[in-house]
C-alpha cells in the first residue's frame, strides 16, 4: 500500500481550509479532499468576529476579505414592549481592537478568498467530488480509503487525518468519538432582497415576540439574510417559504416586503460537543467537534479558530521538532473555548428565542451588570483565553499586563512609516519579545545573551525580537524595533525592569516573565520544542550579567 506524506483534511470549508493554509505556510504537504461536486455558491455563516480578522491578518488576508465585507457595528434587540430609542444593543465599536466592528460576509465569497489564497501561495485547490469512505488506524498511520470522481477507490497511508467535514463527520464517527448533544429549536433562513426597509440596515437587528423569532441584516451585494424560528415548525417547514416569512415578519410588524428568495433553507440547531478531539492519528476541527446555536455568529468564527490552533502544532510533530503529545493541547485548549462558545450562543438564544416566555421576563437578561461588555468581548472572542490551561515555570513573579494564556493584543510600535506589534509577530514560529530594563548596557548585554541560548536551544523555533529605544548590533532591522508611541509599553504593563515575553504562533501569550527569570524561557519552550540539548546543564542555563 502506498505511503502518503501528505496530511488528508477532509472538508474544503473555512476550518479545512485554514488548516490547510496553516501547514502549508510551515512547509507540510497536505492534501484536501471535499465530497461536494465543487465549490458551494450559497451563503451560510455571514459573519466574521475581530478575534479572526486578527487572525486573518497574521495570515496576510485581512486586507483582502476587507474588500468583500459589510462593516457592522453590532446587534439591535427589538423588544415589542420598549420604543426603539430604548432597544438594548450589542455595541463592536468599543472592543479594544483595531477591528472594532464585526464584518458581514457572503460565505461562498468568503470561501473562494480562501481558496485563491491558498492557490497564489501554495498552489492548491480542493479536490472536489472526492469522498473520504473508509478510514482505520494501522500504527503510526491510517489507512484511508478514498472515493474518486469516476467512482473509482483507491487505499493510501497517510501520518494524519483531519476531520474538518461538518456536524455529520465521517472522521469523526470513524475514529470512534462520540458527539453528545440536544436538538434546541427549528430554524430557516433565506438569502432574498427585501422593499420598504425602514430600519438600520447596518446593523444585525432581532425582532421577537413569544412565540416568534426573525433576524434581518443587510449581506454585501443586493441581498438581505433573514432567519425565522418558532417552535411549532408550522412557519420553519412550510412549503411556501417566501409566504411563510411574509407572515412571520407582518406578525412581528417589522414592515419591509419579501421578494422572491434567492436561497432558502431549514435544519435543526442543535448543541452537540464531540467527547474528544483526537484518537491516534485521526483529528477533528471545526463543526465535526462542535455545533451550536447560530445566535451571536460565533460558529464560523470559533470553527477556524480551532484550525488556527492545531495548525503550528501539528505541522511542529509532523517536522519532528516536538514530540506528539503536545496534540493533546489542541482539546485541553480549545474544547472549553467550544464549551463557552455554546455558552454564549445559548444565553442569547435565551434572550431572542426564549419561546413561550413574554419577551417582558426576557428583558431583564439584557440588563444584568456588564452585559454588553461580556456578550461582545465573549462573541468577537477577544475574551477566549487559555489562561486555566496553560503550562508555565512555576514560581515566577506576578507581572501586570497579559498573562499568560490570555490574547496578545496589538499595538503600534512605530508611527510612520508605521509599525505595528502584529507586523513584529508575522511569521510561523513563536515570538520572544525582550524589552530591556533601564540599566542600558548591561540589560541589552544580557539580550544578546539570551538570543544566543534560545537560538542555539531552539533553532529555527523562536524569533526574538528587540523592543527598545536603543537598537544592538546583534538584532538586525527584522528583529529590532522601537517603541515610539509607548502604546506597547501601556498595552504589556512594563515596568523599569524591563520584560521578557513568549507570545505563541496563534496570537496568544505563551508566557511572560522578568529578566532575572530568563531561565525560565527555556524551561516553557521545553514542552512544546525538543531541546538541542536534550538536558539542559546548569552551564548551559542563562544567568543575568551584572546583576
Amino acid at each position: 500500500m502506498k505511503l502518503n506524506q501528505e496530511v488528508l483534511i477532509v472538508g474544503g470549508g473555512p476550518s479545512g481550509l485554514i488548516l490547510a493554509n496553516e501547514l502549508l505556510r510551515r512547509r507540510v504537504p497536505v492534501r484536501v479532499i471535499e465530497k461536494r461536486p465543487g465549490p458551494s455558491h450559497t451563503t451560510r455563516a455571514m459573519t466574521v468576529h475581530a478575534r479572526s480578522m486578527e487572525m486573518f491578518e497574521h495570515m496576510g488576508l485581512a486586507h483582502r476579505l476587507e474588500e468583500v465585507c459589510l462593516e457592522c457595528p453590532g446587534n439591535i434587540y427589538h423588544f415589542p414592549h420598549l420604543e426603539e430609542k430604548d432597544q438594548p444593543r450589542t455595541d463592536y465599536r468599543t472592543l479594544p481592537t483595531r477591528f472594532a466592528f464585526y464584518y458581514k460576509i457572503n460565505q461562498n465569497d468568503f470561501e473562494q478568498v480562501l481558496r485563491e489564497h491558498l492557490f497564489s501561495q501554495y498552489s492548491l485547490r480542493p479536490e472536489y467530488h472526492t469522498e473520504l469512505v473508509g478510514l482505520i488506524q494501522i500504527g503510526d498511520y491510517v489507512e484511508a480509503t478514498i472515493r474518486m470522481p469516476n467512482g473509482t477507490e483507491e487505499r493510501l497511508l497517510y501520518p494524519w487525518a483531519v476531520g474538518c467535514d461538518g456536524v455529520r463527520s465521517f472522521v469523526r464517527e470513524a475514529a470512534g468519538i462520540t458527539f453528545p448533544g440536544d436538538d434546541v429549536a427549528a430554524m430557516a433562513m433565506m438569502d432574498v432582497q427585501l422593499e420598504h426597509v425602514t430600519f438600520d440596515d447596518r446593523w444585525m437587528n432581532y425582532y421577537f415576540d413569544k412565540d416568534l423569532f426573525m433576524n434581518c441584516t443587510k449581506l454585501p451585494g443586493k441581498n438581505w439574510r433573514i432567519y425565522m424560528s418558532e417552535p411549532t415548525g408550522d412557519y420553519v417547514f412550510a412549503k411556501d417559504q417566501r409566504k411563510a416569512f411574509q407572515e412571520v415578519a407582518d406578525r412581528l410588524k417589522i414592515g419591509f416586503t419579501i421578494g422572491e428568495p434567492e436561497w432558502a433553507t431549514t435544519w435543526q440547531i442543535r448543541n452537540n460537543i464531540a467527547e474528544r478531539y483526537r484518537n491516534g492519528h485521526a483529528m477533528i476541527c471545526g463543526d465535526a467537534s462542535h455545533v451550536h446555536s447560530p445566535s451571536g455568529g460565533q460558529g464560523m468564527n470559533g470553527c477556524m479558530q480551532d484550525a488556527f490552533n492545531l495548525g503550528w502544532k501539528l505541522a511542529s510533530v509532523w517536522h519532528r521538532q516536538s514530540e506528539e503529545s503536545i496534540l493533546d493541547s489542541y482539546e485541553r485548549e480549545r474544547k472549553p473555548i467550544g464549551e463557552q462558545i455554546s455558552q454564549g450562543a445559548m444565553a442569547t438564544h435565551e434572550i431572542v428565542m426564549g419561546f413561550g416566555i413574554d419577551p417582558k421576563e426576557r428583558y431583564h437578561l439584557t440588563q444584568e451588570e456588564g452585559w454588553e461588555e461580556r456578550t461582545t468581548h465573549l462573541v468577537s472572542g477577544l475574551s477566549h483565553n487559555y489562561a486555566q490551561v496553560v503550562k508555565i515555570p512555576s514560581g515566577l513573579s506576578v507581572v501586570s499586563g497579559p498573562q499568560a494564556g490570555e490574547r496578545a493584543p496589538d499595538a503600534m510600535l512605530v508611527e510612520e512609516p508605521r509599525k505595528r506589534l502584529y507586523d513584529v509577530l508575522r511569521h510561523p514560529g513563536f515570538s520572544l519579545l525582550i524589552v530591556p530594563g533601564s540599566n542600558r548596557d548591561s540589560d541589552l548585554a544580557f539580550a544578546r545573551q539570551v538570543k544566543a541560548k534560545i537560538n542555539e536551544q531552539f533553532p529555527d523555533c523562536v524569533e526574538t525580537v528587540l523592543i527598545s529605544e536603543h537598537s544592538d548590533h546583534t538584532f538586525d532591522a527584522d528583529h529590532y524595533v522601537s517603541d515610539d508611541v509607548k502604546e506597547f509599553a501601556d498595552r504589556y504593563k512594563i515596568q523599569k525592569e524591563g520584560r521578557f515575553i513568549i507570545v505563541r504562533p496563534d496570537i496568544y501569550i505563551g508566557m511572560t516573565c522578568l529578566p532575572k527569570e530568563a531561565d525560565s524561557l527555556v524551561d516553557y519552550l521545553q514542552q512544546w520544542f525538543h531541546s538541542a540539548n536534550a538536558a539542559v546543564s546548569t552551564e548551559n542555563r542563562l544567568e543575568l550579567v551584572n546583576a
